[in-house]
């Protein structure tokens, strides 16, 4: 019913409910009758009629509650459908990305399997990639396929599969190596990672010019012998793994740059501690900071990628400043080593005004060639040699053999040169077990698959990124029989000569990208040769007993490098 709230008198009829417009509400009866609520909420009612007396009672009416009402039931239950779709919709799509996680490609090649977002990185035994992946082969076969975060990896162990690995034009490609790109303002450049015509041009005007500079020929030989002499000097007690970390540099540099540095330079000192811990550091499977770059914004300043970035750019800075140097006292007519031929080379495009395009238009690219072949080249002679002189310690009737060879063709009145090989087959032999044994380079450069293609019957997708495991071709104990010892007779032949391997392979082969090597090899095998031969013959070795050597393993990265040891060294004559 619906009293008049003025008289208290019943009006009669039932009232219907609450209508509001604005701030007005009027509750309306069956028969048309009604009150109406002038002020919302204020209690003061009127019937239709004659008008109001004066003194009209005010009465407070509560306004119905909007809580537990059906229009609030019904105004929450849209709210929490939409939530609960929302959250099995998250809890869908993360499902999904798990399992897409685990996939692999169609004719994938085998092998363990593949974990969302990390791949296989958290079972990957850091240093020893090469050695794991060789056992793995026996499970899953020479070609393996696993994921490196969420990259897919091919790694090829075996002469045969490695072989045909870098025959197939397909995987000539090179990766795209992030961290490198943004190290070089997202733009790759250099010999090693880059490819197709701009890598053959590269390559061909490198070659062609360090060659025409010595690069490992014999003119080179009194760089390297005056090396030798100063390292001879100063050998006497030093820490063996740096040993000729400097004379490495220094005759790499003489092509390069021109000039020899004094061994005591602090310069040269800091750059060798940094490309040691570099080369050292530096991760082949390029490491979670490697797969997703923003990481390195969180990451401390000793994590892996870290300190290689840092490395790299050590090298192009002390590079940057000798390019500086050489473009203000660059003769055009008298060129005197590499960076100023590359300079001419620029200038000469710069002048030119041909619409052709060449990749010589531009200092960026110089230093970035020459931070590849520093970077590479330095490291590779010196990690050999090292090796070369810890394992002459290890195996000191190896190195009584090989001293006697030198002081029966040679004497003790001048160095070994590179004409003597021929005449001395064991040193030659000892070196060459020691490329095997120890080779500095466990992986050959990383390839990728420029399309989809085939190797041994699996499906290598186009971007796959392929690695060819030198360590396994070296290891093989089908083949060498026992290569866990280090004996160099096994490159002896019956009379007594050296005996050539074609699966000695220690800077890779073939004539695609990781053939870049053509550029260092040369100039590393010659060093090595000569440095050791000259070590040998004036200075015998014994390590310190105070710093035992328990991991004749190496330490890899990178490249393989030997792991910390001294020496004591005394003249022989």
């Amino acid at each position: 019913m619906c009293l008049d709230v003025c008289s208290g008198e019943d009006i009669g009829g039932t009232c219907m409910g609450i209508f509001r417009t604005g701030g007005t509400a009027v509750w309306h009866s069956r028969d048309g009758r009604g009150c109406s609520l002038h002020k919302q909420g204020s209690g003061r009612y009127t019937r239709p009629g004659p008008a109001l007396q004066p003194r009209t009672p005010e009465v407070s009416i509560p306004r119905p509650s909007r809580r537990g009402g059906p229009r609030h039931v019904a105004a929450k239950r849209p709210q929490f459908l939409n939530m609960l779709f929302l959250a099995v919709l998250g809890v869908v799509l993360v499902l999904w990305l798990l399992y897409r996680g685990t996939l692999k490609p169609r004719g994938f090649p085998p092998g363990p399997a593949r974990t969302p977002f990390v791949g296989f990185l958290p079972q990957l035994e850091q240093h020893l990639i090469h050695k794991q992946m060789w056992r793995m082969s026996h499970s899953y076969g020479p070609v393996i396929g696993v994921f490196f975060a969420h990259k897919p990896v091919v790694v090829v162990n075996g002469w045969e599969a490695i072989k045909e690995s870098l025959q197939n034009d397909d995987l000539n490609g090179r990766p795209e190596i992030s961290l490198r790109k943004i190290m070089q303002g997202g733009v790759l450049r250099g010999v090693m990672f880059v490819e197709g015509e701009f890598w053959k041009e590269q390559r061909r005007f490198s070659l062609h010019h360090f060659r025409n500079l010595g690069f490992g020929k014999r003119s080179h030989e009194s760089v390297i012998h005056e090396e030798a002499r100063e390292l001879i000097d100063e050998v006497l007690d030093a820490d063996g793994s740096s040993l000729v970390g400097i004379s490495s540099i220094n005759i790499l540099w003489a092509v390069m740059g021109g000039v020899r540095f004094p061994r005591k330079d602090p310069q040269l000192m800091h750059l060798v501690d940094s490309l040691n811990k570099l080369f050292r550091a530096g991760d082949p499977s390029g490491g979670l900071v490697g797969a997703f770059p923003f990481l390195r914004h969180f990451v401390s300043q000793e994590n892996r990628a870290i300190v290689v970035m840092n490395g790299f750019a050590l090298v192009e800075e002390f590079i940057k400043k000798a390019v500086e140097q050489h473009k203000e006292s660059l003769d055009p007519n008298n060129p005197r080593d590499f960076i100023d031929i590359y300079l001419n080379e620029i200038n000469n495009e710069l002048n030119n005004n041909s619409k052709t395009s060449s990749t010589f238009s531009e200092r960026e690219q110089l230093i970035a060639v020459c931070t590849d072949v520093f970077s590479a080249g330095a490291e590779t002679g010196s990690a050999t040699v090292a090796f070369s002189v810890m394992l002459m310690c290890l195996f000191p009737e190896v190195m009584k053999k090989v001293q006697k060879e030198i002081d029966s063709v040679i004497g003790r009145n001048r160095f070994p040169s590179m004409a003597d090989r021929t005449d001395l087959p064991y040193v030659e032999a000892t070196l060459n077990e020691v490329f095997r044994f120890r080779g500095a380079a466990t992986f050959t450069v990383p390839h990728s698959a420029m399309r989809d293609t085939v190797l041994r019957g699996h499906r290598i997708p186009a971007k796959t990124m392929v690695m060819n495991n030198l360590y396994s071709v070296h290891m093989d104990p089908e083949y060498w029989g026992d290569p866990e010892n280090f004996r160099p007779e096994r490159f002896i032949n019956a009379d007594g000569t050296f005996r050539k391997d074609e699966r000695m392979i220690p800077f890779g082969k073939g004539k695609g990208p990781s053939s870049w090597t053509a550029l260092g090899e040369p100039l590393a095998r010659m060093t090595s040769f000569l440095l050791f031969a000259a070590l040998v013959q004036h200075l015998d070795f014994e390590l310190d007993p105070a710093v035992p050597v328990t991991n004749t393993e190496g330490v890899a990265g990178f490249t393989l490098g030997p792991p910390e040891f001294r020496v004591f060294a005394k003249r022989r004559f």
